[in-house]
């Protein structure tokens, strides 16, 4: 139970901030358990990411990433941090390239 009432204040938390920084096509994707690879020179990928007329499931992490905590952006090597935790990651669906992850802490 508590478990569902997280996830819903996140989701809620995430759907009512995710349009900051994000560029014209994206799609924002709530993760419930970030599965992330980041490497230290800022490049990765998120997998099991999912949208509608998406025939992919992995998007590519570039150093033109931005990672925000609480609405601050951060360092994006702070986002493997949060690996296994709900995150809020926006991507562009043509290039499958991720503009920005966010959470709330």
């Amino acid at each position: 139970m508590k478990l569902l009432i997280n996830l819903v204040c996140a989701i809620s938390f995430f759907l009512s901030q995710y349009a900051m920084a994000e560029e014209h096509p994206y799609v924002p994707y709530v993760a419930r358990a970030l599965s992330i690879k980041l490497s230290n020179d800022r490049t990765g990928i998120i997998k099991d990411v999912r949208c509608t007329g998406c025939d992919f499931t992995t998007v590519i992490i570039t150093p033109k990433t931005r990672a925000y905590s609480n609405d601050v952006e951060v360092d994006l090597l702070e986002a493997k941090m949060w690996a296994g935790k709900p995150a809020l990651v926006s991507f562009n669906p043509e290039t499958r390239e991720v503009q920005t992850i966010r959470w709330h802490e």
